[in-house]
């Protein structure tokens, strides 16, 4: 859970704070800062598990925290940019909610956004640090993949 939140916070924590010191910046520094304060984040947390090898992927973890928490992101940076913010109605959240699950609606709406180049860039950093340093961690529980081995035999 810490890998899923804490990744999707770190990375997208840049866009927030970015435009809320310069308003006028046209999102070079986002896209510089969100994946540099991801992977900050990764190695404190794989300093933290140094010693366990086993468990889940941090960095695929991160991956689906980025993913999931960017359109929640986006909105509210939008609104920090804006000067006005206006706040979430309930269908703006349940649009949100429904929308985060939806990888081409994140996709394409991070782009209308500008941010879609730190979110791939956050991503295949995210991808070598899983292929580099956590090969042996699990991306699906195991007891998950027990049941869905078995259950194609």
């Amino acid at each position: 859970m810490l890998s899923f939140w804490g990744g999707g916070v770190a990375f997208w924590i840049s866009d927030l704070i970015i435009p809320a010191l310069d308003r006028t910046e046209q999102r070079g520094a986002v896209t510089i800062a969100c994946p540099i304060v991801l992977i900050l984040f990764y190695s404190l947390l794989l300093r933290i598990r140094k010693g366990d090898r086993t468990g889940p992927s941090t960095a695929i973890f991160a991956i689906l925290g980025m993913w999931v928490l960017a359109l929640s992101f986006t909105e509210l940076a939008q609104d920090i940019r804006s000067e006005s913010f206006s706040g979430f109605s309930w269908g703006d959240l349940g649009f949100l909610v429904v929308s985060s699950f939806l990888p081409t609606r994140v996709f394409e709406l991070v782009i209308l956004e500008g941010s879609i180049v730190a979110l791939l860039l956050g991503t295949v950093a995210m991808i070598v640090c899983h292929l580099l340093f956590e090969m042996e961690r699990w991306i699906i529980p195991p007891s998950l993949w027990a049941v869905l081995r078995h259950s194609k035999q």
